[in-house]
């Protein structure tokens, strides 16, 4: 269970620094179009922050579908309404993970995919994937600012564990 959190700590403090990196780039950079998987940096860290809302708000408690939150840049007028989804889904997420055991990890649920897949996964095949799919995008994300010199932020496990939270 202590993976689970410190996999969520890393995970969140890394997908912080891509915001901030991403924000300091200023909104019309972010929002520009770059035919990436979901267009923009911004874009593409909206569905970061979406998938982890998905995944624990909807799917683990097994919510309709239809509660699932899909936002696009056009949504948001600049960084600060972006920021606060950010912190809203974290403190939801870590409200979650406070009170999950080993039973809560085990329990399987029914996981359905936009096309219509379903999958019975555990709890924690369910996290897990939300940390792969961050993964994924995050390298989307680097190979973006690649592309334009721009250093993307350090994301490396060993140069982030300080800040995961180890609790039991």
């Amino acid at each position: 269970m202590a993976d689970i959190k410190a996999l969520n700590a890393y995970s969140s403090g890394v997908r912080r620094r891509f915001f901030t990196k991403i924000s300091s780039l200023g909104w019309e950079e972010a929002i520009r179009n770059r035919e990436a998987s979901h267009y923009s940096l911004l874009g593409i860290m909206l569905h970061m922050i979406d998938n982890e809302d998905w995944i624990v708000n909807v799917v683990i408690p097994g919510r309709p579908a239809t509660e699932r939150r899909k936002h696009l840049p056009n949504d948001f007028t600049g960084f600060e309404g972006v920021e606060s989804l950010l912190a809203d889904v974290e403190t939801r997420t870590n409200l979650y993970l406070e009170h999950m055991d080993t039973r809560e990890l085990a329990r399987t649920v029914k996981f359905t995919i936009s096309s219509g897949t379903s999958f019975d996964m555990t709890v924690e095949e369910c996290l897990f994937q939300s940390f792969t799919e961050q993964l994924y995008h995050m390298g989307e994300v680097i190979a973006l600012l690649w592309q334009q010199d721009i250093e993307p932020p350090q994301m490396q496990w060993f140069r982030n564990r300080e800040n995961l939270r180890l609790s039991a």
